[in-house]
């Protein structure tokens, strides 16, 4: 989950202006300035980077780790 959580951080900084402190896996979103438009917006950017689907997969998303525990579950899935 390593290499995916630190994608999923990186493209959080890219996407958000955001600093790699600020990124770090147990930071709630919300105080990262994102809504729930933001959010989806987010998955759909995975979606593309990971070539998965995450239609299914979405939940509760709460924590930059939320995220990629989503995405590690999607691409086992996909296998």
């Amino acid at each position: 989950m390593d290499s995916v959580l630190k994608t999923v951080q990186d493209m959080l900084c890219q996407q958000f202006t955001l600093t790699e402190s600020q990124v770090a896996a147990q930071q709630n979103l919300a105080k990262l300035g994102m809504d729930s438009l933001s959010k989806i917006e987010f998955m759909y950017q995975l979606e593309d980077r990971f070539s998965i689907s995450l239609t299914e997969e979405r939940g509760t998303i709460e924590t930059v780790s939320d995220i990629a525990q989503i995405v590690e579950r999607a691409l086992s899935a996909k296998g």
